[in-house]
């Protein structure tokens, strides 16, 4: 008995020792590792944490510093945290769950510096690098008309050259159609029949009755004909209209090539109406682009768990995994501008298990260089087919810098100084995105063009923009999230247009001029030539129609007045 007992607590004894040194040892490390390495997974990109302390007694979990590397840039940290601390639930971690009440989050900053880079072999960047753009700028210089009429395809000529072999083509059926038609000789032939009757007529009762059934077939054969030739005259005056309608119009097409050519070569204004576009664009598209591909990152960790279509399709619940919930995490960040506060609510990758969205707030106030920032919103993922997320973001007050609005080398535009009250917001639902922004911008100092600039139009412009003290933007994002659309405008547009417009409307005036006196010399001869053509198809209605008189004559006449009308002794009529 006594050498059990000894056995017994011998055993135990060694097992408590082999268990302390395996937690003092080896527990931290383990738990590091398999952060470093989930939190790769998830990003992409290199996580690494210099440690980590789990404790049992209180139990609790202890992080320091955590630097997740940005997947575009890998010298540098998306995100760059100095301790997390949580304390942990016991109890829960029986029925696989681990629950964090609260947990506390310090030292968030972004855009920190790496010492190594923290790209993973093989991978690829999902976002491409933006191209600098040009802005088009109408020119005040008249080209060459002679030059661009010769390598120009006018849709005048095309018009032309398109009804010239058209009208052929109709000359060529008509007369094809004419030689098949009942003409002359038909009617030469019914004539004949005619007068023949006239002598069967004087052949007693066999010639009258035969005379009665050939009146009635020539009747039934020139009514045949006549309804033969309406048609085909019917056919042939809608042609006709046909025709002249498109030469008509061809003679209008010599004006629209000369606004195709106005704006081709940018003799217009029209070209300032999309700068807002461009300028801000280029700002505001990265930015919303790059908050897609880390919300695109996110997602599917927010739709794990019971009831998620991962779950349904992977088999999970069979195995399940361990599910965490953490239902509040106290966050500090640290910006250029100061320091943030906010909260996380419902941190879990299974929604659809805790029945709770995702909620957070964050903001700060009396920040260097804006008055106030807030940031909040939900991502509810509950039910993954049918996920509901909102966001709202507002600045007031923020102080706008050296901001480089175009690098165009003929036309470059700065933002010196100025402030902004921004407000941001935006719905998904499933995939579809939703979003608007508006922006005040205030005490502008702008700046354009540079000291060397000779082209009297963008100094016009550049002088109209350094007058600018007042600026409203707008942005729209609709779509989805694959193909989205994002427009853009602004007061910039409309200040832009009226300090070129004068410019530009006397230049394109004498550029208007010459371009349409050279293609009226140039299609004057063909369109004459085409009205000829046409009139040329003329004489085939005048045939139709003559053929027509003919034999309603013949119908309503020639019958009727040639043969005698008592053929029959007694006075018996013919039965027509």
């Amino acid at each position: 008995m006594m050498k059990f007992l000894k056995f017994g607590v011998g055993t135990v004894f060694l097992l408590l020792i082999i268990f302390v040194v395996f937690w003092v040892f080896f527990v931290d490390v383990l738990v590091e590792n398999v952060i470093e390495a989930k939190g790769t997974e998830i990003l992409g990109a290199m996580v690494e944490l210099d440690a980590a302390d789990l404790s049992l007694f209180p139990s609790g979990l202890l992080l320091t510093r955590v630097q997740a590397t940005d997947p575009e840039k890998p010298m540098t940290n998306a995100v760059d945290i100095q301790r997390i601390a949580m304390s942990l639930d016991v109890l829960p971690l029986l029925w696989n769950r681990v629950i964090v009440e609260e947990m506390s989050v310090e030292g968030v900053q972004f855009g920190t510096n790496r010492a190594t880079s923290g790209v993973i072999p093989g991978a690829k960047a999902s976002l491409k690098a933006e191209k600098p753009f040009s802005i088009a700028l109408p020119t005040l210089e008249i080209p060459d008309v002679k030059k661009i009429l010769e390598n120009e395809d006018l849709e005048t000529v095309k018009l032309i050259d398109t009804l010239k072999a058209d009208i052929q083509h109709e000359r060529d059926i008509w007369k094809k159609r004419l030689k098949e038609m009942p003409g002359k000789e038909q009617y030469n032939k019914y004539k004949q029949r005619v007068k023949a009757l006239k002598k069967s007529a004087k052949g007693g009762i066999g010639g009258i009755l035969g005379g009665v059934e050939e009146v009635q077939s020539i009747k039934k054969e020139i009514e045949l004909d006549v309804t033969q030739l309406e048609g085909a005259q019917k056919e042939f005056k809608e042609k006709i209209a046909l025709l002249k309608t498109r030469l008509t119009q061809i003679k209008s097409a010599p004006q629209r090539d000369v606004q195709k050519l106005k704006k081709k070569y940018n003799l217009s204004a029209d070209g300032l109406s999309n700068v807002s576009q461009m300028l801000f664009g280029s700002h505001v598209g990265p930015w919303f682009r790059q908050g897609v591909v880390w919300y695109e990152r996110l997602k599917p960790y927010l739709e794990q768990g019971q009831g998620s279509p991962e779950a349904e399709t992977s088999g999970s619940s069979d195995e399940p995994g361990v599910e965490f919930l953490i239902r509040l995490a106290k966050v500090s960040l640290i910006l250029e501008a100061g320091e943030m506060s906010g909260t996380v609510h419902n941190i879990t990758p299974a929604q659809a298990v805790f029945g709770e969205p995702l909620t957070f707030m964050f903001s700060g106030e009396k920040l260097k260089g804006v008055n106030a920032l807030t940031f909040d919103g939900t991502l509810d993922h509950r039910q993954a087919a049918r996920s509901s997320d909102q966001v709202q973001f507002t600045a007031n007050g923020y102080q706008l810098k050296g901001v480089t609005l175009s690098q165009d080398k003929k036309w470059p535009i700065s933002l010196n100084n100025g402030a902004a009250d921004v407000t941001f917001t935006a719905e998904l639902q499933g995939q579809d995105v939703i979003a608007n922004g508006t922006g005040l911008l205030t005490a502008l100092n702008v700046s354009a063009g540079g000291s060397d600039d000779s082209n009297p139009l963008t100094q016009s412009l550049s002088r109209a923009i350094s007058d600018i003290s007042q600026l409203s933007v707008n942005a729209d994002v609709t779509g989805t999230l694959k193909q989205y659309d994002v427009s853009l405008e602004s007061d910039l547009d409309d200040i832009l247009q009226k300090a070129a417009g004068k410019m530009v409307s006397d230049v394109a005036s004498k550029f208007s001029q010459k371009l349409q006196a050279q293609i009226l010399a140039k299609t004057k001869k063909p369109i004459k030539d085409l009205q000829t053509s046409l009139g040329a198809l003329g004489p085939v209605g005048g045939d139709l129609s003559n053929r027509l008189t003919e034999n309603n004559q013949l119908l309503q006449g020639l019958l009727k007045q040639k043969l005698p009308k008592k053929l029959l002794p007694g006075g018996l009529k013919l039965p027509f």
